[in-house]
């Protein structure tokens, strides 16, 4: 499945609106809220565009550059002058630009906030249009905030897939239900029968059209998890009773044991071949799940 910071980003036409998603990436990037854009149009901006701390409490400045063709060494070397001037002073100053990423002119920027650090002046940085779209990806929200266009139908599809994959594990979880069965032993112990209770609903609501999975592989899964689950409740349903000390608790009665040994045995090893291919349908399903719904890979 492509993946948003796979996928390739124009770059905005408007200067506004690339301030605006400047102002969202350094956001992401420095894990703060406290950037904010400075002044509005006319006024003097001492060469920054937006400003801010991240959280280590530095005082960063971001300069805005709307520069698809490239922009130049000496466009740097002018808006870090002009910086200079910015009150309260900077820690760190950054040009984003619109610009792809070019090697030669990153080593010059190296070159110069190293000099700059060596004289107690405030470092400097730059950030390329694929910089600051891989800020972007690490937030779904915002990234689709400013390009709503590039959530189309598989976008759709994923958050439908992934609505229902939430479900699913809330109600066969690893520590509740699916633990049970791996852990329960059937031959003339009994149980809770409370505790098969999100089986039995799994049985009867997740066998509908509604409950179907647009992912070929998620949805072979469940109804493979469906089958083996009717098969079992099946069985809870006509091979195991009410024990005589509780109606709250059932088992399959010991007393096959001696009076009818190969029932007793036979029925108690469909319980737990079950219990085994359910516990391994659901991890699948588990993993499967969190690799094309939370990774985002096919």
């Amino acid at each position: 499945m492509p993946t948003i910071a796979s996928s390739v980003v124009p770059p905005p036409k408007s200067w506004d609106e690339f301030e605006d998603i400047t102002l969202s990436a350094a956001k992401l990037r420095w894990g703060s809220t406290d950037f904010q854009r400075h002044g509005r149009t006319g006024q003097k901006q001492d060469g920054i565009d937006v400003f801010g701390h991240d959280d280590d409490d530095r005082h960063i400045g971001v300069q805005c550059k709307n520069t698809v063709g490239g922009i130049s060494f000496a466009v740097i070397e002018d808006e870090v002058a002009n910086a200079e001037k910015f009150d309260p002073p900077l820690d760190r100053v950054y040009i984003a630009t619109t610009a792809p990423r070019d090697a030669p002119l990153q080593r010059k920027v190296r070159i110069l906030s190293e000099a700059r650090r060596q004289e107690g002046k405030f470092r400097v940085g730059i950030l390329f249009w694929d910089d600051l779209c891989q800020d972007l990806a690490t937030d779904d929200d915002v990234f689709f905030a400013h390009y709503p266009q590039f959530r189309g139908k598989v976008d759709e599809a994923r958050i439908h897939d992934r609505a229902l994959y939430d479900q699913m594990i809330g109600l066969l979880q690893t520590d509740g239900v699916i633990g049970f069965l791996d852990r329960n032993n059937m031959a003339g112990f009994s149980f809770p029968r409370a505790k098969f209770d999100p089986l039995w609903e799994f049985f009867y609501e997740w066998n509908h059209p509604e409950r179907e999975f647009l992912s070929p592989e998620l949805e072979a899964l469940r109804k493979a998890l469906w089958e083996k689950t009717d098969t079992y409740t099946t069985l809870l349903a006509t091979e195991t009773f009410a024990t005589e000390m509780s109606a709250d608790r059932h088992w399959v009665p010991p007393e096959w044991e001696i009076e009818q040994p190969e029932r007793f045995w036979r029925v108690v090893g469909n319980f737990h071949d079950l219990a085994a291919e359910i516990v391994k349908l659901h991890a699948d399903f588990v993993r499967v799940g969190k690799k094309q719904l939370i990774a985002g890979v096919d």
